[in-house]
């Protein structure tokens, strides 16, 4: 009798355009994804959260799921810092709207060729990463603030890939965003402020960062390691208390139309003695011991 209760209670949230969850009731989101699974739905299929959930999720293979707040629900870590608030493994189209994610391990962790859509969400206060892109995944980002994590604000590894637009990465322990192993980072018109180092680009990793601010960071603005490479338009880079931007070991840094004043270490782009390269540097505005020649610095008309 209980089976036939739990297979039918399955179809339910499997057909239903909009389950509903109210953790004050003493629902989970956990249970909620579990009758989903064994229904074998292959979506879409919405889960609409309420109330401030106690729990750490984990979404295992499952595809064309939402997951959307009512009123602003919460959900905040119960496994006392050893684990992610929400684990995406293994799927593909999972949307995180409206949350406000409280302490874990991690924030969100989107591993194992997921993709991941992260929406008005506020992550938080967590003991290492705010958002972790892992192994070959993708997640896109839209106006998010992720704050207050020990670690960083955000690490795309693993030749994963990483796009924000309107997020705000703030006071995180180590890197607002760190970009590692050939894995892509894309910002435009995000801020990055009051972390330990703005955006951080190491071995043979992409970043593209426009219409952005980077800005009072207790080291550089932005870093560029072992093969890095970056292109910086739009954006301004100041206040920060190292330097600007710092290039070494083979790494690449392009300007367009980019302020990179006031940084606090004298140098606002600072050139490694270990073969870095810059375009346009002399458009920034700021102070540099970065050399190039004569012919790359300036920008010249197409004719």
């Amino acid at each position: 009798m209980f089976l036939l209760v739990t297979i039918g209670a399955a179809s339910q949230y499997a057909q239903a355009a909009n389950v509903s969850v109210n953790c004050d009731k003493h629902d989970s989101i956990r249970k909620a994804l579990h009758l989903v699974a064994i229904s074998n739905s292959k979506g879409p299929s919405t889960i609409t959260v309420s109330g401030a959930c106690e729990e750490n999720v984990v979404i295992q293979g499952m595809d064309r799921l939402t997951l959307i707040t009512k009123n602003g629900a919460s959900i905040t870590d119960s496994s006392n810092g050893s684990l992610a608030v929400v684990d995406i493994e293994d799927s593909r189209s999972v949307r995180l709207q409206g949350f406000t994610i409280n302490g874990g391990n991690g924030g969100v962790l989107c591993n194992t060729a997921s993709v991941c859509y992260l929406t008005g969400n506020t992550i938080q206060d967590g003991g290492g990463n705010g958002v972790g892109v892992f192994a070959d995944s993708d997640a896109v980002l839209e106006s998010n603030v992720i704050q207050n994590n020990g670690s960083r604000g955000s690490t795309v590894n693993d030749r994963s890939r990483m796009v924000s637009s309107n997020d705000v990465f703030q006071g995180n322990g180590a890197q607002g965003v760190a970009v590692i192993s050939g894995s892509y980072f894309g910002a435009s018109n995000s801020s990055f402020l009051n972390n330990f180092v703005g955006v951080e680009g190491f071995l043979n990793s992409t970043l593209r960062v426009g219409g952005s601010t980077i800005s009072g960071s207790g080291g550089d603005g932005a870093i560029l390691l072992a093969g890095a490479a970056a292109s910086f338009g739009g954006t301004t880079i100041t206040g920060n208390g190292g330097n600007g931007v710092h290039l070494e070991d083979g790494s690449v840094a392009v300007f367009f139309g980019t302020n990179v004043t006031g940084n606090l270490s004298g140098t606002d782009v600072d050139c490694a003695p270990q073969f870095p390269i810059t375009r346009f540097v002399e458009t920034t505005g700021g102070i540099t011991n970065c050399v190039e020649s004569a012919s790359n610095s300036r920008l010249k008309p197409v004719k």
